[in-house]
């Protein structure tokens, strides 16, 4: 039987974390990470977890209404989305609300996650503050052979306006991969994956 390699490990979780967007639960007692091209990463230890929330914040130069667009283009999500495959969009509900499918390529020998993703966002008429939250609906499609669905995943994500074409932006995620990877090893490499993403929003929006 072959050994799984960490590196193989590092990059796995390093791509599901980052496959979809943050949550609003009782989180403290985070460590900065990461720290690169503007862009912060923590890792929070999580209230009735054994899974760590992460957390990242950075400036991004751009508007509200562009990352709409972006966000709403699920086809487009494999060219910024870490190693996000075949993202493709379920059911409109609304402008603002849709589900959504994608799965994450994982190194060999480790199998793909997949995920079903209820995608809403919502924008304060007062302060323009855009909210999004991500929630996973695992039972919403039949399993896929030789994939592991992801069974629990909340995100949520801000980006205040800081002037017309500067927003400020506050991420964190909480994701159970399912499987067979140990939460403690989920936790020592949860960072990476939303730092490539997010740098390859900031490249492909600036």
């Amino acid at each position: 039987m072959k050994t799984i390699s960490t590196k193989t490990i590092i990059i796995w979780i390093a791509v599901l974390i980052l496959s979809m967007p943050e949550i609003t639960i009782a989180q403290k007692d985070c460590d900065l990470k990461k720290e690169k091209d503007g862009i912060k990463v923590y890792s929070c230890l999580t209230e009735n977890s054994e899974f760590k929330t992460v957390k990242a914040e950075f400036i991004l130069n751009a508007t509200i209404d562009q990352y709409i667009n972006t966000v709403l283009d699920v086809a487009s999500y494999g060219e910024w989305h870490y190693r996000s495959v075949n993202p493709r969009l379920l059911k409109k509900i609304s402008d603002m609300e849709l589900i959504y499918y994608t799965q994450v390529s994982a190194p060999w020998p480790i199998n793909n996650r997949d995920l079903i993703l209820r995608l809403n966002l919502s924008v304060d008429e007062i302060t323009k503050v855009l909210t999004i939250t991500l929630e996973c609906i695992p039972e919403y499609l039949p399993a896929t052979e030789n994939v592991v669905r992801v069974p629990k995943l909340y995100s949520k994500m801000t980006f205040t306006p800081i002037n017309e074409s500067k927003l400020k932006v506050d991420y964190s995620i909480h994701v159970d991969p399912g499987g067979q990877i140990p939460a403690w090893i989920a936790n020592m490499f949860s960072t990476q994956g939303p730092y490539e993403t997010f740098k390859n929003l900031k490249d492909r929006l600036e």
